[in-house]
């Protein structure tokens, strides 16, 4: 059958462009895409009235756009600010704007019906200080609504016979690498190589040089089967994250094993983990930290060096 020499994308864009004829559009205003269909399409169609055997194309893997996000937005003014901030859910909103609340509680100390503290609910003090009906105090106030977060997705055709770019088309997508300077102050410093999206910034509220990395819009000759793109972080010289072609994504598989044990096998994993090297224990607080983590990522301050490996 011809329609097996085609995947599901091309079989679609197939169907449209023979509704586009069918309605007298022009051919040569086809896209390039539906002309290179129609011609594999009429190649088929001639090698099976000839009895040929046509070619078959590569096996790839349909991968869908990740899905939409939503982000929770917050407005707070009174006569002196207005502050607006994002938060990933309502009540982490709600949560913020009661710490602001209980911070000014004084303002309603000796109304009616209003308590001498704040309560320890987040909803209900937000109510007593606004109102019902946030009108009780007409200087203040504040908005909370959810926006989603908007993503330029497409599907993308991946071959599942997936190989990293050689080494000439690696330092071609490197010399055409582009910096994007942070010109206003909604945008950030960035590097794109091969439509990866690296921003390196200062933070000055966070107090530190914060690198981002963005993968939505790589080429999809770097996206793998799976969806994901192959990534290698170093810091000096310590590989501090390694999902590379070669690598192995060791963190999610070890943090699904642990949360789904119990604690007689969580022991019997920790130990198999220790041996295969993809957890240490930090020597001074005895954290156990993932094989690629440089230093110590215990909650606390102790951010002791990795111990070196002993023969």
């Amino acid at each position: 059958m011809i329609a097996a020499l085609f995947n599901p994308l091309d079989i679609e864009c197939l169907v449209k462009t023979a509704v586009e004829l069918w309605e007298e559009v022009d051919p040569s205003d086809l896209s390039e895409h539906q002309q290179d269909t129609l011609n594999r399409a009429r190649e088929a169609w001639l090698a099976e009235h000839a009895d040929q055997q046509p070619s078959f194309p590569e096996a790839v893997s349909l991968i869908s756009p990740r899905p939409v996000g939503r982000a929770w937005v917050l407005r707070r003014w009174d006569r002196h600010e207005d502050v607006v901030s994002l938060h990933a859910d309502e009540d982490s909103a709600l949560a913020d704007l009661a710490t602001y609340v209980r911070g000014v509680w004084d303002n309603l100390v000796g109304e009616e019906g209003i308590p001498d503290q704040p309560p320890t609910d987040d909803r209900e003090a937000v109510r007593l200080y606004y109102g019902p009906e946030r009108d009780g105090r007409p200087d203040e106030g504040y908005d909370l609504y959810a926006e989603d977060i908007a993503r330029c997705g497409r599907t993308r055709i991946v071959p599942l016979d997936y190989r990293f770019p050689d080494e000439d088309a690696s330092e071609q997508a490197n010399r055409d690498a582009t910096f994007h300077p942070q010109t206003d102050l909604n945008d950030l410093p960035c590097v794109e190589v091969d439509g990866v999206l690296v921003f390196a910034y200062l933070d000055h509220e966070a107090s530190a040089v914060r690198i981002s990395v963005h993968l939505d819009s790589a080429e999809d000759r770097l996206v793998r089967p799976d969806g994901s793109v192959p990534l290698r972080v170093e810091v000096e010289d310590d590989v501090v994250l390694d999902d590379s072609a070669e690598g192995t994504p060791k963190r999610d598989l070890l943090t699904r094993l642990l949360d789904a044990a119990d604690d007689r096998q969580e022991q019997a994993i920790r130990e198999a983990a220790f041996a295969a090297g993809v957890l240490w224990r930090c020597p001074t607080c005895q954290w156990d930290n993932l094989g690629e983590a440089a230093c110590c990522e215990g909650p606390g301050p102790c951010r002791v060096p990795k111990p070196k490996a002993t023969s």
